[in-house]
């Protein structure tokens, strides 16, 4: 896969309005995803060990290079992917600090993250992914191996944030959410 790093930076992109809140929005993705659809769904793509990528280097602080755990998967409304999740964190510490990532399957790792007071996240980082980046190509590859016929835009906008553990010193989770463009055609759901 191509390793070319997308350019992450900490202001919000020039985005349109309709845009604008599914990147800026601090609260849990997962939960917004569920208030705009009926029947909310994860698919679990692959959670495997892999090699840490340039462009994660720093947020992870681990050396480039070095074997991580890796899970993509892919969120989907109604049926539809509207989001690509990539999260990688260190094979040697996801016991300590993270217990419950080997056991999510296809359940979202937001409600784990959000339900925990002693978690926090980093501010985001944000990206337009060009179809170069190692990035987009793995959000290509998931949707291509779901089997949904998706045609991309040559753009596809990022962000990141990195998660850690209050009480375990040196704790690093960061997950990458890439929109989809059907993600920006949701509308939400009147309250029951």
């Amino acid at each position: 896969m191509h390793t070319r790093p997308a350019l992450w930076q900490k202001n919000i992109l020039q985005v349109q309005p309709s845009q604008r809140h599914w990147l800026v929005d601090a609260g849990s993705l997962t939960l917004k995803l569920k208030k705009h659809c009926a029947q909310f769904q994860v698919t679990r793509i692959n959670q495997t060990r892999a090699p840490l990528q340039l462009s994660e280097q720093a947020p992870l602080q681990r050396p480039t290079g070095r074997t991580i755990l890796q899970r993509q998967v892919l969120l989907h409304c109604d049926g539809a992917p509207v989001v690509f999740a990539h999260t990688v964190t260190s094979i040697e510490r996801v016991g300590r600090d993270w217990p419950f990532f080997n056991a999510l399957g296809n359940k979202a790792l937001g409600l784990a993250l959000f339900s925990n007071p002693l978690i926090y996240r980093n501010p985001f980082e944000y990206a337009h992914l060009k179809s170069s980046d190692w990035l987009y190509q793995a959000a290509a590859q998931a949707l291509r191996q779901s089997s949904f016929p998706y045609n991309l835009p040559a753009t596809l906008l990022a962000r990141r944030a990195v998660f850690q553990h209050e009480k375990h010193a040196n704790s690093r989770m960061m997950v990458t959410e890439v929109m989809l463009p059907s993600v920006f055609l949701l509308t939400r759901k009147p309250e029951s």
